[in-house]
């Protein structure tokens, strides 16, 4: 009888320790603070999901010069995936904003020293605005094991500045964003690297269209070089993904971008509880709950509502918040009551 519980009781413990642990939220010491309802990072099963972050130090100063600000914003980073107990080498993915285009130059080639070998996949944009005034805002996704990140050198993708075409986590692959004069030049560029990657366009998790026209799916005010148009794509090989809001692997949801138009609403209050009713909607289709979201990003059509967005979006993360990244895309749209999109929101959720 006491063998068979010794048995017993060593498979339950080799079992837990084989299973990832649960959700943990990441606050690293001595560290630029949230100014926000949202946690700086949260490590949960495989990944590590890092809030955007700015230029500004743990007191509050920014730095002189876009040399220094990008830094800063890197060492941002660098604090929360440490607190974590990894490295920037555990980097997957990366978002960059930028305010001025114009200093992207000078921004890759710091960040290229964060990022000597095997850079994570990344996505720039050009921003209007971002929160505190900030120049440069970063945001990061990490593996919890390195030994899992495998970059890809795809020949058909070629990411502006120092980055990896693309990064394979086990059959999840992280694409850089893919660029077009149009729209459909940007379409046949992704499609060419999910083709050579050995992905079809059925197995897309999350996709995000950027453009320059105030019609885009995320209106940006500017892209590198002389596109006019960008996708931002995660994908995984050996299953479709989802027609719908959101497309799940396994335990982890992906929901694209949803406007917070809606004709029942007016205000950006408002528009961010009916972009949320949206992602509530596509998350329950996979068995999750808004509880369950890990990150999100928020694209605010006025940096000036930072604080009413901030009021609505927190109501619906009373506890473990998620980490989230905010910016105004795209400078301020026309403010027909109830129809222009005053804020657009994407999740990603992780069932526990």
């Amino acid at each position: 009888m006491l063998r068979t519980l010794l048995v017993a009781c060593l498979i339950l413990t080799l079992g837990a320790a084989s299973r990832p642990p649960g959700r943990k939220v990441i606050v690293p010491a001595n560290a630029a603070k949230p100014v926000g309802p949202y946690s700086p990072g949260i490590l949960v099963g495989d990944y590590l999901y890092v809030s955007g972050q700015g230029v500004r130090d743990a007191g509050g100063a920014m730095p002189d010069g876009i040399a220094a600000q990008t830094r800063q914003c890197l060492e941002n980073v660098k604090a929360i995936v440490e607190a974590a107990g990894l490295t920037l080498e555990h980097v997957v993915h990366m978002q960059l904003y930028l305010e001025r285009m114009s200093d992207f130059a000078e921004v890759d080639r710091v960040y290229a020293g964060y990022f000597p070998a095997a850079p994570p996949a990344r996505v720039v944009v050009g921003v209007a605005k971002m929160p505190t005034e900030t120049t440069v805002e970063m945001t990061a996704v990490a593996v919890r094991d390195s030994k899992l990140k495998k970059p890809l050198a795809l020949k058909s993708l070629a990411p502006p500045g120092h980055a990896s075409p693309a990064v394979a986590v086990g059959d999840r692959i992280y694409l850089s964003a893919a660029y077009g004069k149009n729209p459909a030049e940007a379409e046949r560029s992704l499609k060419l690297a999910l083709d050579e990657a050995r992905l079809g366009t059925g197995g897309i998790l999350l996709r995000n269209e950027y453009g320059t026209s105030a019609s885009a799916m995320i209106p940006t005010r500017e892209l590198p070089g002389e596109a006019q148009a960008a996708i931002s794509a995660i994908a995984v090989r050996g299953q479709e993904g989802s027609a719908g809001v959101c497309a799940a692997d396994g335990k982890t949801i992906f929901c694209a971008a949803q406007a917070g138009a809606d004709p029942g609403e007016t205000g950006v209050g408002g528009q961010v509880r009916a972009a949320m009713k949206k992602l509530q909607a596509g998350l329950a289709r996979h068995g999750a709950a808004l509880s369950q979201v890990t990150a999100s990003n928020v694209y605010l059509d006025d940096i000036q509502e930072f604080g009413p967005m901030n009021e609505a979006y927190g109501s619906f993360f009373p506890r473990d918040r998620p980490t989230r990244t905010t910016v105004q895309p795209f400078p301020p749209a026309g403010r027909a009551p109830g129809v222009a999109p005053l804020v657009r929101i994407s999740v990603v959720a992780v069932k526990d």
